[in-house]
Protein backbone atom coordinates (compact mmCIF):
# COMPACT_ATOMS: atom_id res chain seq x y z
CA UNK A 1 0.00 0.00 0.00
CA UNK A 2 1.31 3.40 -0.95
CA UNK A 3 2.24 5.68 2.02
CA UNK A 4 -0.02 8.41 0.65
CA UNK A 5 -2.97 6.02 0.46
CA UNK A 6 -2.33 4.85 4.03
CA UNK A 7 -2.17 8.48 5.15
CA UNK A 8 -5.61 9.26 3.72
CA UNK A 9 -7.13 6.09 5.17
CA UNK A 10 -5.82 6.91 8.62
CA UNK A 11 -6.87 10.56 8.35
CA UNK A 12 -10.47 9.87 7.32
CA UNK A 13 -10.74 6.94 9.71
CA UNK A 14 -9.60 9.16 12.59
CA UNK A 15 -12.03 11.88 11.64
CA UNK A 16 -14.89 9.39 11.48
CA UNK A 17 -13.94 8.08 14.92
CA UNK A 18 -13.81 11.57 16.40
CA UNK A 19 -17.11 12.63 14.88
CA UNK A 20 -18.85 9.59 16.32
CA UNK A 21 -17.39 9.98 19.80
CA UNK A 22 -19.57 11.62 22.45
CA UNK A 23 -17.02 11.31 25.21
CA UNK A 24 -14.28 13.59 23.96
CA UNK A 25 -12.41 15.43 26.72
CA UNK A 26 -14.05 18.79 27.35
CA UNK A 27 -17.19 18.00 25.36
CA UNK A 28 -20.20 19.14 27.46
CA UNK A 29 -23.01 16.76 28.32
CA UNK A 30 -26.33 17.53 26.72
CA UNK A 31 -27.79 18.87 30.00
CA UNK A 32 -24.80 21.20 30.39
CA UNK A 33 -24.96 22.70 26.91
CA UNK A 34 -25.85 26.37 26.65
CA UNK A 35 -29.48 27.04 25.84
CA UNK A 36 -31.21 30.29 25.00
CA UNK A 37 -33.07 31.54 28.11
CA UNK A 38 -36.40 31.00 26.35
CA UNK A 39 -35.69 27.26 26.08
CA UNK A 40 -35.23 26.67 29.81
CA UNK A 41 -38.09 24.43 30.93
CA UNK A 42 -36.83 23.24 34.32
CA UNK A 43 -38.97 24.62 37.17
CA UNK A 44 -36.17 24.79 39.76
CA UNK A 45 -33.91 26.69 37.39
CA UNK A 46 -36.69 29.09 36.40
CA UNK A 47 -37.63 29.75 40.04
CA UNK A 48 -34.07 30.17 41.28
CA UNK A 49 -33.23 32.53 38.42
CA UNK A 50 -36.36 34.70 38.47
CA UNK A 51 -38.10 34.40 41.85
CA UNK A 52 -35.82 33.23 44.62
CA UNK A 53 -34.13 36.60 45.05
CA UNK A 54 -37.32 37.94 46.69
CA UNK A 55 -39.47 34.89 47.47
CA UNK A 56 -38.30 31.99 49.58
CA UNK A 57 -38.49 28.43 48.28
CA UNK A 58 -39.01 27.15 51.81
CA UNK A 59 -35.30 26.61 52.40
CA UNK A 60 -34.12 30.21 52.44
CA UNK A 61 -35.42 33.54 53.71
CA UNK A 62 -36.78 36.09 51.27
CA UNK A 63 -37.83 39.71 51.53
CA UNK A 64 -41.34 38.85 50.40
CA UNK A 65 -43.84 36.07 51.11
CA UNK A 66 -42.54 32.54 50.69
CA UNK A 67 -43.98 30.76 47.69
CA UNK A 68 -43.51 27.43 49.47
CA UNK A 69 -46.26 28.17 51.98
CA UNK A 70 -49.37 25.96 51.74
CA UNK A 71 -51.53 28.61 53.42
CA UNK A 72 -50.50 31.17 50.81
CA UNK A 73 -51.22 28.77 47.97
CA UNK A 74 -54.61 27.97 49.49
CA UNK A 75 -55.72 31.60 49.50
CA UNK A 76 -54.28 33.01 46.27
CA UNK A 77 -56.21 31.94 43.13
CA UNK A 78 -54.00 30.27 40.57
CA UNK A 79 -55.07 32.64 37.82
CA UNK A 80 -54.04 35.58 40.00
CA UNK A 81 -50.60 34.06 40.48
CA UNK A 82 -50.34 33.67 36.69
CA UNK A 83 -51.41 37.27 36.08
CA UNK A 84 -49.01 38.59 38.71
CA UNK A 85 -46.01 36.89 37.13
CA UNK A 86 -47.07 38.01 33.67
CA UNK A 87 -47.86 41.66 34.42
CA UNK A 88 -46.02 42.41 37.65
CA UNK A 89 -47.29 44.89 40.24
CA UNK A 90 -47.03 48.56 39.41
CA UNK A 91 -45.21 50.67 41.97
CA UNK A 92 -43.49 47.70 43.63
CA UNK A 93 -40.35 45.65 43.08
CA UNK A 94 -42.41 42.91 41.36
CA UNK A 95 -41.62 43.26 37.63
CA UNK A 96 -43.58 41.98 34.64
CA UNK A 97 -42.03 38.73 33.41
CA UNK A 98 -44.10 38.11 30.28
CA UNK A 99 -42.22 38.48 27.01
CA UNK A 100 -45.37 40.21 25.71
CA UNK A 101 -44.61 43.15 28.00
CA UNK A 102 -40.84 43.09 27.51
CA UNK A 103 -40.09 40.51 30.19
CA UNK A 104 -37.78 37.49 29.88
CA UNK A 105 -40.26 34.59 30.06
CA UNK A 106 -42.50 32.89 27.53
CA UNK A 107 -46.10 31.92 28.30
CA UNK A 108 -44.96 28.30 28.63
CA UNK A 109 -42.26 29.18 31.14
CA UNK A 110 -44.69 31.18 33.27
CA UNK A 111 -47.09 28.23 33.29
CA UNK A 112 -44.21 25.95 34.36
CA UNK A 113 -43.44 28.36 37.21
CA UNK A 114 -47.06 28.54 38.39
CA UNK A 115 -47.61 24.77 38.21
CA UNK A 116 -44.33 24.10 40.02
CA UNK A 117 -45.14 26.54 42.82
CA UNK A 118 -48.54 24.96 43.42
CA UNK A 119 -47.01 21.48 43.34
CA UNK A 120 -45.11 22.43 46.49
CA UNK A 121 -48.36 22.26 48.45
CA UNK A 122 -49.36 18.79 47.27
CA UNK A 123 -49.63 16.42 50.19
CA UNK A 124 -49.51 19.21 52.77
CA UNK A 125 -52.44 21.40 51.75
CA UNK A 126 -53.59 24.02 54.26
CA UNK A 127 -57.16 23.87 55.62
CA UNK A 128 -59.62 25.89 53.57
CA UNK A 129 -62.48 26.09 56.09
CA UNK A 130 -63.42 29.67 56.97
CA UNK A 131 -60.69 30.92 54.63
CA UNK A 132 -61.08 34.70 54.14
CA UNK A 133 -61.40 36.01 50.59
CA UNK A 134 -58.09 36.73 48.94
CA UNK A 135 -59.02 40.33 48.12
CA UNK A 136 -61.61 42.62 49.69
CA UNK A 137 -62.37 46.27 50.37
CA UNK A 138 -60.74 48.02 53.29
CA UNK A 139 -62.90 48.17 56.40
CA UNK A 140 -63.39 50.39 59.44
CA UNK A 141 -60.27 52.21 60.64
CA UNK A 142 -61.32 52.69 64.26
CA UNK A 143 -62.40 49.09 64.73
CA UNK A 144 -59.22 48.02 62.97
CA UNK A 145 -57.14 49.81 65.61
CA UNK A 146 -58.89 47.85 68.35
CA UNK A 147 -58.45 44.54 66.52
CA UNK A 148 -54.77 45.31 65.93
CA UNK A 149 -54.32 45.88 69.66
CA UNK A 150 -56.02 42.56 70.35
CA UNK A 151 -54.39 40.36 67.71
CA UNK A 152 -51.15 42.01 66.58
CA UNK A 153 -49.79 44.25 69.34
CA UNK A 154 -48.08 41.37 71.14
CA UNK A 155 -45.44 41.34 68.38
CA UNK A 156 -45.75 44.73 66.69
CA UNK A 157 -46.60 46.96 69.67
CA UNK A 158 -49.85 48.75 70.38
CA UNK A 159 -48.93 51.55 67.97
CA UNK A 160 -47.61 49.16 65.28
CA UNK A 161 -44.08 50.59 65.55
CA UNK A 162 -42.60 47.20 66.45
CA UNK A 163 -41.18 45.53 69.54
CA UNK A 164 -37.51 44.79 70.06
CA UNK A 165 -36.79 41.12 69.55
CA UNK A 166 -40.23 40.51 68.03
CA UNK A 167 -42.00 42.04 65.03
CA UNK A 168 -40.87 45.13 63.15
CA UNK A 169 -42.82 48.28 62.44
CA UNK A 170 -45.83 47.87 60.17
CA UNK A 171 -46.71 51.57 60.18
CA UNK A 172 -43.36 52.90 59.00
CA UNK A 173 -44.08 55.16 56.05
CA UNK A 174 -41.10 53.90 54.05
CA UNK A 175 -42.26 50.31 54.54
CA UNK A 176 -45.80 51.17 53.53
CA UNK A 177 -44.53 52.92 50.41
CA UNK A 178 -43.01 49.62 49.26
CA UNK A 179 -45.91 47.23 49.85
CA UNK A 180 -49.42 47.14 48.43
CA UNK A 181 -52.59 46.80 50.46
CA UNK A 182 -52.97 43.33 49.00
CA UNK A 183 -49.51 42.33 50.24
CA UNK A 184 -50.47 43.46 53.75
CA UNK A 185 -53.77 41.59 53.52
CA UNK A 186 -52.13 38.41 52.26
CA UNK A 187 -49.53 38.58 55.03
CA UNK A 188 -52.22 38.97 57.70
CA UNK A 189 -54.10 35.97 56.31
CA UNK A 190 -51.25 33.51 55.69
CA UNK A 191 -48.57 34.85 58.02
CA UNK A 192 -44.82 34.63 57.50
CA UNK A 193 -44.04 31.29 59.20
CA UNK A 194 -40.41 31.52 58.14
CA UNK A 195 -40.19 34.68 60.28
CA UNK A 196 -42.34 33.36 63.12
CA UNK A 197 -45.44 35.36 62.16
CA UNK A 198 -48.68 33.37 62.63
CA UNK A 199 -51.59 33.25 60.21
CA UNK A 200 -55.03 34.74 60.82
CA UNK A 201 -56.00 31.50 62.59
CA UNK A 202 -53.32 31.71 65.25
CA UNK A 203 -52.84 35.37 66.27
CA UNK A 204 -55.10 34.71 69.25
CA UNK A 205 -55.30 31.04 70.19
CA UNK A 206 -58.71 29.55 69.47
CA UNK A 207 -60.03 32.77 67.92
CA UNK A 208 -59.33 33.12 64.20
CA UNK A 209 -59.73 36.60 62.79
CA UNK A 210 -62.95 37.10 60.83
CA UNK A 211 -62.92 38.50 57.28
CA UNK A 212 -64.35 41.76 58.65
CA UNK A 213 -61.61 42.03 61.27
CA UNK A 214 -58.94 41.48 58.64
CA UNK A 215 -60.39 44.22 56.44
CA UNK A 216 -60.60 46.56 59.44
CA UNK A 217 -56.98 45.94 60.44
CA UNK A 218 -55.95 46.60 56.84
CA UNK A 219 -57.86 49.89 56.89
CA UNK A 220 -56.00 50.95 60.05
CA UNK A 221 -52.62 50.01 58.56
CA UNK A 222 -53.44 51.79 55.29
CA UNK A 223 -54.43 54.93 57.22
CA UNK A 224 -50.74 55.41 58.04
CA UNK A 225 -49.79 55.78 54.40
CA UNK A 226 -48.70 58.95 52.71
CA UNK A 227 -50.46 58.92 49.35
CA UNK A 228 -51.92 55.92 47.52
CA UNK A 229 -50.71 52.37 47.97
CA UNK A 230 -48.27 50.94 45.41
CA UNK A 231 -50.22 49.83 42.38
CA UNK A 232 -53.06 52.27 43.03
CA UNK A 233 -53.70 55.80 41.89
CA UNK A 234 -55.23 58.37 44.17
CA UNK A 235 -58.92 58.93 43.42
CA UNK A 236 -60.15 62.37 42.49
CA UNK A 237 -60.48 64.53 45.55
CA UNK A 238 -57.65 63.19 47.68
CA UNK A 239 -55.76 60.18 49.05
CA UNK A 240 -56.88 56.59 48.77
CA UNK A 241 -60.12 56.05 50.66
CA UNK A 242 -61.17 53.15 52.83
CA UNK A 243 -63.61 52.04 50.14
CA UNK A 244 -60.82 51.11 47.77
CA UNK A 245 -60.23 47.42 47.44
CA UNK A 246 -56.86 45.82 47.92
CA UNK A 247 -54.85 45.27 44.77
CA UNK A 248 -56.06 41.99 43.22
CA UNK A 249 -52.52 40.68 43.12
CA UNK A 250 -49.82 39.31 45.47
Amino acid sequence: MQPRTLYWILLFGGLAFLCGCDRLPGKPKEKDRWKPPTEIKDFAELFNTNCRGCHSNGKTLGASISMNNPAYLAVIPKEVMQKTIEAGIAGTEMPAYSAKTGGPLTDEQITILVDGIYNWAKGREAPTDNLPPYSAALGDVNHGKAIFAQDCANCHGSDGAGLKGKGGSVVDKVYLSLVSNQYLRTTVIVGRPELGMPSFRDDVQGKPMTPEEISDVLAWLASHREGPAPGQTAPKGGPASKTQTSNPIE
